[in-house]
């Protein structure tokens, strides 16, 4: 439920409602507008008191029902578009935002030459793998602190902000040491105890979509970082497996356009692992920008052919510049310049 407060409610009476909300076995959440103040009361309502109660409450305006799962992530919750910043970047605040780097960063050499070329091409946000979840347990699995050292490094020199994943609850506090927004992957989009633990840092989330999670599944997915701490989250359609091998997953680009008028969160696409081939990122890009994206994150090499992992997707970083150029036409036509 949604608790719509009159204009000008005083502090003194907010504090008051909500006090009441948790009486009646719910938590509230309050979210203050520029003309509403509104507050989320998440909870079950066949095992707690009916909030119908507050709307005789002077102050109340409306009580409303929100029927989706995913509560606090909803529009009905927040009509206007969350803005999450990442370092001094902004996703979502209406201009188009690009985050690029390698799958796994893989040495000093190889972070500094990615990351020179990404800056060149005005990009702030730098991606990397310290840390890699591999199908093969005998593919490379990243360089673990090595790796946090060197986005350290990036983050010092360029003065970049850094993206990189958490797999696992143990790596957490190590990561967010140097990460400015940290990313739940695919694998891990419905690992809960893991979203509940990253919500406890003070750090953004990227959430990718899940291999095989529905468009719900994502959004209450996201719902657990909001429910547990997190107000700003990203979310990322990676593409989902279906019966097509032509590509490496099926871009869900209706998915992207669902979850714009679903939840008032920023939503990327990562066309590189959509794609699997670097010839069809470009086009994949284009579609998702075309579906109301709000941001890409790309995958940048400089040596895409000797990379440890997804080499055959990532664009060559002297390239990337064109990479941008190709898919502008699209980003002013959104109008997200």
């Amino acid at each position: 439920m949604i608790i719509v407060l009159k204009p000008n409610t005083p502090e003194g009476k907010i504090t008051e409602i909500t006090e009441v909300i948790k009486k009646l076995g719910y938590e509230s959440k309050v979210i203050k507008g520029i003309e509403h103040t509104v507050i989320g009361a998440v909870g079950d309502e066949h095992m707690h008191q009916s909030l119908d109660r507050l709307k005789n409450f002077p102050y109340v305006q409306n009580v409303l029902p929100i029927q989706k799962p995913y509560k606090l992530v909803s529009r009905e919750f927040m009509s206007k578009n969350t803005v999450v910043k990442i370092g001094k970047e902004s996703i979502g605040g209406g201009k188009f935002a690009f985050i690029a780097g390698p799958c796994a960063v893989e040495s000093y050499e190889q972070m500094h030459t990615v990351t020179k070329d990404i800056v060149k091409a005005g990009v702030n946000i730098v991606r990397g793998g310290a840390y890699k979840p591999r199908t093969s347990p005998y593919a490379f699995q990243g360089l673990g602190e090595k790796g946090l050292e060197i986005l350290k490094a990036m983050k010092d020199e360029f003065g970049v902000a850094i993206i990189t994943e958490i797999v696992g609850v143990s790596y957490i506090e190590k990561v967010a040491e140097v990460a400015d927004c940290l990313q739940i992957g695919a694998r891990n989009c419905q690992n809960y105890h893991l979203l509940e633990m990253v919500s406890k840092v003070d750090r953004p989330v990227l959430l990718k979509r899940g291999m095989s999670t529905t468009i719900s599944e994502w959004l209450s997915a996201a719902e657990y970082l909001v429910v547990n701490g997190c107000p700003n989250v990203i979310l990322c359609e990676r593409g989902i497996r279906t019966f097509e091998t032509a590509t490496r997953s099926t871009l869900d680009v209706g998915a992207v356009a669902v979850a714009k008028q679903e939840s008032h969160f920023p939503v990327m696409v990562d066309p590189s692992h959509a794609a699997g081939k670097v010839n069809l990122v470009a086009p994949l890009a284009r579609a998702g920008i075309a579906a109301g994206a709000d941001g890409l994150i790309v995958e940048v090499h400089p040596d895409p052919v000797s990379a440890l992992s997804d080499a055959a997707q990532q664009i060559k970083s002297t390239e990337f510049a064109d990479f941008i150029k190709s898919v502008m036409p699209f980003i002013e036509a959104s109008k997200k310049i």
